[in-house]
């Protein structure tokens, strides 16, 4: 596994899942972009997740949905497999998710 690959996967596992270095962006762009690529950077993100905070179903879960939800937005778009556009709508998916999570725990509080 490369350098580059471990610190990708590093970061979204952390849930720094962001496009902020556009160096590393544009090399997942050039690594990365056929379905068996993403579905293997995906299951990887997950699992060292789990390697790093252990077992959570819930996060999972989000993880299978945003990824699912990011490719489709992606494909739709006809931006196609490009890393870098897929981490971005999936990010913007998970911090949805943590939004609304948060927001129905605070209504429950009340």
């Amino acid at each position: 596994m490369t350098k580059l690959f471990k610190l990708t996967l590093i970061l979204c596992a952390s849930g720094v899942i962001s496009t902020q270095a556009p160096s590393y962006s544009e090399q997942w762009d050039k690594n990365i972009t056929t379905k068996i690529d993403v579905d293997t950077f995906w299951k990887e993100v997950k699992d060292t997740r789990q390697l790093k905070y252990g077992e959570d179903i819930g996060w999972d879960k989000n993880m299978d949905y945003c990824s699912y939800f990011a490719e489709n937005i992606a494909l739709s778009k006809g931006e196609g497999y490009v890393m870098s556009k897929l981490i971005k709508y999936a990010d913007k998916c998970m911090n949805t998710l943590n939004f609304m999570t948060e927001y129905v725990l605070e209504e429950g509080a009340n």
